[in-house]
């Protein structure tokens, strides 16, 4: 280690000096210390009952591959690329393990597979402790993930996240005045003490990068992987970083992350490194030993010169270095150090029984029951929803803008006979604007929040089920609220009739709306953003045909079904029936005109062959809608998270 570091952050300056030993001590203004000597951190006692020793998981993989099929444009046939060649390692708890390599040398897709992220396209196997881990959710209760983006709640702030996590992780196994107290003293150790009360999008990169691992901490995972930690991060942040991880590491966690290129001062740092180039291994071993190791290739580091930075030179071919003799060097190593034999067939899977053992320890990592979630969850969507009040406002604004401006162009229409046309297209245009609006505010939820998504429900924060009921109640009561609005203003500036029949009007433009909804549900989560925004308007716009442009007997008898299934339909005929049907009195005539040719609206109804509507049956096809289309989003989330 260097005779001085300085680590600054926004609480404080993290300083250090020299004991009588030569030894380099850091501490905080938060007390919480530590000792560098010969590249070893020995945390202090303080953060035990914050921090609690876990036991030892070691993680041991053998013989593991990789490789992606993608379809080639070019060729029109399918095509398979290798990316892992039958790479074997051991990750140990109490050490910083670091994967280093090139860009596309492999370090993310090995992340990715021993934290169980991507299974698919693999081969090969993965012990814990010894023992086989198979694809089960429960290796994932002792593991936590964190992704190169850290994905975080930006409405939130720091507390709030961290209060929010704490329940839906911990649940009802402690109380609550214990969860708040892990969200102080982990903020606090982590040297976000001072950010409670700061919104996570005003957070720097290293902050974030801070809180997206507090965050997991709280469930205090035995195991802990971390893909491109320090991306984007200015030097100080990287090394406050890296010595957050290095603290944890000596609580007795397996600490494994992806670096691309550090510093020397980084380097230093790191306990296991763990070297990747094409796909295979090409040192195995403490950090430093690594310049050792390259001599014994023949293989000189120039004076002076940063040893990450030696290493990428050496993975990349440069110093006409062998990279197939590196290769079989570490395999060789590889086979001295763990032994050539696969593990015995007759060892067990990583069973229930196991991870209860383990759980004795930590009793508090069981989540929230599925009630407790969905009122997390609502809450939490409330409270973002209110910080980001300007985009509801403005959905609300529109719907009265919107509201007078059909008011004013279609006034006094829906008591006439001589204008029933008028009032047809204003009829149209209202189912059509609450179907576009309810349709297309949600269309993209999905879309922007997948990658958040995928990251809590993968280290167990819910189930989706909470998660998806909690978003769809959240835009129900508002949707409704819009369209109640546009309907008030709309309806009684046409002279709409004022009796039993707006109720029946209210009913019929709602459920068109929330079926819409969920149609956008559906579309967002199906598509990508750019087809999603585009299929969206084209639907509405086909179904709207139907019932509208075309009657059932125009309709020709290929597209008929469509005219049968069209949920705009529906809705639209059972209000054009709330407004002329159930044996309406005679419409007003003005004087001065001779003749009205729709004075008896049941003539309107017979011509536009809108006849023996049964409301009860367009009801039921709406609703059956709107069911099918929140359960077909449920299930294509659900494919979307377990897609491996």
């Amino acid at each position: 280690m260097s005779e001085k570091l300085n680590y600054c952050c926004s609480t404080g300056s993290l300083s250090s000096q020299l004991d009588s030993d030569n030894n380099v001590i850091l501490s905080d203004e938060n007390k919480y210390s530590l000792v560098a000597s010969n590249n070893n951190v020995i945390l202090p006692e303080d953060g035990q009952h914050v921090f609690p020793k876990r036991q030892r998981m070691d993680l041991e993989f053998r013989d593991v591959t990789f490789s992606s099929t993608s379809w080639s444009m070019t060729k029109f046939q399918r095509e398979t690329k290798k990316i892992l060649h039958g790479v074997s390692g051991k990750f140990k708890s109490g050490e910083l393990s670091v994967i280093m390599g090139p860009s596309g040398a492999g370090k993310s897709t090995l992340l990715n597979i021993l934290a169980g992220y991507v299974t698919r396209g693999s081969s090969g196997e993965v012990n814990v402790n010894g023992v086989i881990r198979d694809q089960s959710p429960r290796f994932r209760k002792l593991s936590a993930y964190i992704p190169q983006d850290e994905e975080l709640r930006l409405g939130l702030t720091v507390k709030e996240a961290m209060t929010f996590a704490a329940n839906l992780k911990l649940g009802y196994g402690v109380t609550h005045q214990y969860k708040m107290q892990q969200v102080v003293e982990i903020l606090a150790l982590l040297g976000l003490d001072q950010c409670h009360h700061t919104l996570t999008s005003r957070l720097s990169g290293g902050q974030r990068k801070r809180l997206a691992v507090a965050l997991e901490l709280l469930s205090n995972p035995p195991i802990l992987f971390l893909d491109e930690p320090t991306t984007g991060l200015d030097s100080a942040s990287c090394s406050q970083c890296i010595y957050l991880f290095k603290r944890l590491a000596q609580r007795g966690r397996t600490i494994v992350c992806t670096i691309h290129q550090p510093s020397a001062l980084l380097f230093e740092m790191f306990d296991k490194l763990y070297a990747l180039t094409a796909g295979k291994c090409i040192y195995d071993g403490p950090s430093s030993q690594l310049i050792p190791y390259l001599n014994n290739y023949n293989i000189k580091c120039p004076p002076y010169h940063n040893p990450a930075d030696f290493l990428m030179e050496v993975a990349i071919g440069e110093h006409n270095v062998n990279i197939d003799v590196l290769a079989q060097g570490a395999k060789e190593s590889q086979i001295k150090e763990y032994g050539n034999k696969k593990t015995d067939e007759s060892l067990k899977t990583f069973t229930k029984d196991d991870l209860l053992k383990i759980s004795k320890e930590n009793p508090a990592i069981a989540p929230a029951p599925v009630p407790m979630q969905f009122f997390l969850l609502y809450k939490r969507n409330l409270l973002q929803t209110r910080r980001n009040w300007l985009y509801p406002l403005n959905r609300l604004l529109a719907h009265i803008v919107i509201g007078f401006i059909f008011g004013y162009l279609y006034k006094g229409v829906g008591a006439n006979a001589n204008q029933i046309l008028a009032n047809y297209v204003y009829l149209y245009g209202t189912m059509l604007l609450n179907v576009y609006t309810g349709k297309m505010s949600v269309t993209l939820s999905f879309p922007l929040e997948m990658k958040i998504l995928t990251r809590e429900h993968f280290n167990r924060w819910y189930k989706l089920s909470p998660y998806l009921l909690s978003v769809i109640l959240i835009e129900i009561p508002f949707q409704v609220l819009c369209t109640w609005t546009y309907i008030l203003i709309s309806y009684w500036l046409t002279s709409q009739p004022l009796d039993y029949r707006a109720y029946i009007f209210v009913f019929f433009v709602t459920i068109g709306t929330l079926c819409a909804q969920s149609m956008g549900y559906f579309i967002g989560a199906s598509t990508s953003t750019k087809i999603a925004v585009f299929i969206g308007p084209v639907l509405a716009c086909c179904f709207s045909i139907f019932g509208f442009c075309l009657r059932r007997s125009d309709t020709p008898p290929m597209f008929r079904w469509l005219f049968g299934i069209s949920y705009f339909r529906a809705a639209f005929h059972g209000v054009v029936v709330a407004v002329y049907g159930f044996n309406r009195k005679n419409l007003y005539c003005p004087e001065e005109e001779a003749y009205c040719h729709y004075e008896d609206p049941s003539k309107f109804l017979k011509e536009m062959d809108i006849v023996n509507i049964d409301l009860v049956s367009n009801i039921s096809l709406v609703v059956f809608i709107w069911c099918l289309m929140n359960a077909a989003t449920y299930l294509i989330l659900w494919f979307k998270l377990h897609k491996r």
